[in-house]
């Protein structure tokens, strides 16, 4: 398997999020650009491919402060936080990437079963299958957005 710089980028935010032991670092854009001799618009693609809500991080911009970002990784005690952010974030659409990235954040959090992760990845990818792009992207949204609501919602053995 070929390595990336993406994958570089990546794996040395995420050792810092182990040494750091708190699920949350502040980066600076440019000191990583540097470290890694590439331009900043790589670190950003990095951030906006791999940092995702769909994969369990929260990325906020820190203003005044030299591009400083704050990577928060979620976890469960914040579970409703993200349910949030991501049944809005459903609302507009979603790609089948981002779609199955939601599912598999959920079950390695061990909010869902994995019986119900294969159940939706079948879903997620006959909807994929059997729509054009254009119909699939909000079809995905919505069947997204009601299984958030049904996690969110107290009838769920796992909800939050």
């Amino acid at each position: 398997m070929t390595y990336t710089l993406a994958d570089a980028i990546e794996a040395h935010i995420l050792n810092l999020m182990d040494e750091a032991r708190q699920g949350l670092v502040e980066v600076r854009r440019r000191e990583l650009a540097d470290r890694f001799r590439c331009a900043p618009s790589q670190i950003n693609y990095v951030l906006e491919t791999r940092f995702t809500p769909e994969r369990g991080f929260v990325v906020r911009s820190r203003r005044g402060s030299g591009g400083g970002l704050l990577i928060n990784m979620v976890t469960y005690g914040k579970t409703a936080d993200i349910l949030r952010l991501l049944h809005r974030q459903a609302g507009r659409g979603l790609t089948q990437s981002q779609s199955l990235d939601m599912v598999r954040f959920f079950s390695g959090q061990d909010i869902i079963t994995d019986r119900e992760a294969r159940l939706f990845e079948v879903a997620i990818t006959t909807v994929s299958s059997a729509f054009p792009e254009q119909v699939a992207v909000p079809l995905r949204g919505r069947l997204i957005q009601s299984w958030l609501e049904v996690l969110m919602s107290s009838s769920h053995p796992g909800g939050v």
